[in-house]
């Protein structure tokens, strides 16, 4: 019998997706590596893809845009996104920010929504320095080496590659906000791969038990995805404890909206999150 195939969109394969592709029993993943959010959007409107690997702010503010407005996050892939403000050397403090061009993906949603919250706790003015859309992670750190901005949020390797290049680190995310949620899973409610998304979070759940208890053979099948082994250990300390979104990074994720001003500052936790697929097919309960 053929395997299901289920398309997923994302900038980077996420550490369970790749164990899970290691699996048997796993579901074939057709993946496509996006070069913005705004593809991501774009393809699920579409009905392109069935789901994508993204930041869980995507969610809030793609259900403030003309469209659907029925997405949600059904998962949580990583206990946290390690990102990095990334630099030109002498500008190492967010203060010597006043006045730059910052690359971003989107400048209403996303990562960006912590960058500007951690602009305003420094007490630099939403004024005083530009966003400037250049797309996903890789593109970012092409246009910084390009001479194309001045700084922009980077996650691992691309943030040591940044640095290697002879760019310095300004800020941590994780150092402003311990409780900074790791990536979701997307869909739209109204989907009709929801059996599917729901079989695929069974396959990752199995990977992230695996990565778990046998990390080595997690790390096995990062680098034979062609990646170092230091950016293996690093995917593989990220594991989280749970599927199921966590409520401190949805809250956190809220309070910079509510902070900042921007639309989707009175959501809940149900207005972002579908936990029901964890549930149905996990059977772990909130």
């Amino acid at each position: 019998m053929d395997k299901q195939t289920i398309r997923v969109m994302w900038f980077v394969p996420p550490l369970l997706a790749m164990v899970a592709a290691q699996d048997r029993r796993s579901l074939v993943t057709q993946s496509i590596r996006n070069r913005s959010s705004d593809e991501q959007f774009n393809a699920l409107v579409a009905g392109e893809v069935d789901a994508v690997v993204t930041s869980m702010d995507n969610g809030i503010g793609w259900n403030r845009r003309v469209g659907p407005q029925d997405f949600r996050v059904v998962a949580q892939v990583e206990r946290t996104t390690p990102l990095i403000l990334v630099a030109r050397a002498g500008r190492s403090n967010m203060s010597a920010l006043r006045g730059a061009d910052i690359l971003v993906d989107a400048p209403d949603n996303g990562f960006v929504t912590a960058l500007r919250a951690m602009l305003d706790d420094a007490g630099i003015g939403r004024d005083e320095y530009r966003l400037v859309p250049a797309g996903g992670v890789q593109e970012r750190l092409e246009a910084l080496l390009a001479r194309q901005g001045v700084a922009t949020l980077l996650g691992p390797p691309f943030d040591a590659m940044a640095v290697k290049a002879g760019f310095v680190r300004n800020a941590s995310v994780q150092e402003h906000y311990p409780d900074f949620p790791g990536q979701g899973i997307v869909m739209r409610t109204g989907s009709r791969a929801r059996s599917l998304v729901g079989a695929w979070l069974e396959d990752l759940e199995r990977a992230r038990q695996l990565v778990q208890e046998r990390p080595a053979l997690a790390r096995q099948a990062v680098v034979s995805a062609g990646l170092p082994v230091a950016a293996a250990d690093g995917m593989i300390a990220l594991n989280p404890q749970s599927l199921r979104p966590t409520s401190e990074g949805v809250a956190l994720l809220i309070a910079h909206r509510r902070a900042l001003g921007l639309a989707g500052a009175d959501s809940d936790y149900p207005a972002i999150v579908d936990d029901s697929l964890v549930h149905e097919h996990i059977g772990e309960k909130a």
